[in-house]
Formats: C-alpha cells, sequence, structure tokens
C-alpha cells in the first residue's frame, strides 16, 4: 500500500510559515522558552530565533513576548496574533490532511 506525504505553508514569495515554524511557536507556548522549543524539535537556537525574527518581518507583526535572564533563564510566550496563526494553521493543517487522504483513498485504495 502507497502512503501519502505532503508539506503545506503559507507563501507569499517564499515561506512565511510552515510546519516547522508551526512546531517551534507550538513548542513555545508548552515551554515558554524559545531554547526548550527549539531544542525540542532539534533546531539550534540561533537557528530558532532568526526563524521568528524572519517570520515577524514578513507577517508584520510580533509573535513572541520574551523576558531575558535569572538562575533559570528567560520566559517566552506568544503573543495574541502569534496565538491566532498557530491555532489556525492547526486547524488548517488537519483538515487539509483530512481532504488529502479522503482524495488519496479515492485514487488508490487499492493498491
Amino acid at each position: 500500500m502507497y502512503n501519502i506525504k505532503y508539506k503545506l505553508w503559507l507563501d507569499d514569495n517564499g515561506v512565511i510559515f510552515g510546519t516547522g515554524s508551526f512546531l517551534l511557536l507550538k513548542g513555545v507556548k508548552e515551554k515558554r522558552s524559545l531554547a526548550g522549543a527549539a531544542k525540542a524539535i532539534n533546531m539550534s537556537y540561533n537557528k530558532a530565533h532568526n526563524l521568528i525574527k524572519n517570520i515577524e518581518g514578513r507577517l508584520g507583526f510580533r509573535l513572541l513576548y520574551s523576558k531575558t535572564g535569572g538562575a533559570g533563564g528567560g520566559i517566552s510566550s506568544l503573543t495574541p496574533e502569534a496565538e491566532k496563526l498557530v491555532s489556525a494553521y492547526e486547524l488548517f493543517y488537519n483538515e487539509c490532511g483530512e481532504a488529502i487522504n479522503t482524495i488519496f483513498n479515492k485514487y488508490f485504495h487499492d493498491h
């Protein structure tokens, strides 16, 4: 039996937001740390920080509130706009996955 693989991202003459950035922001929400979220998806902190800054520049709004320092390190949280983006992307991605699998099964259910 074949399997279907797919990637979905938001694009405006270049990737703006996709699965990697979604997982990173979801991790920040769960771990309250950009460094912790990056580590959880095997991404360097520098790459994660640059990705966030790039996305913010392209979207025109901040994604994270960050507080630096302290013995335990800094704390990060999602802005309301980032919360909406993460929620919408997750719903969109899941719905697309259902549709893609339905169409895939229509054409390849016997293969």
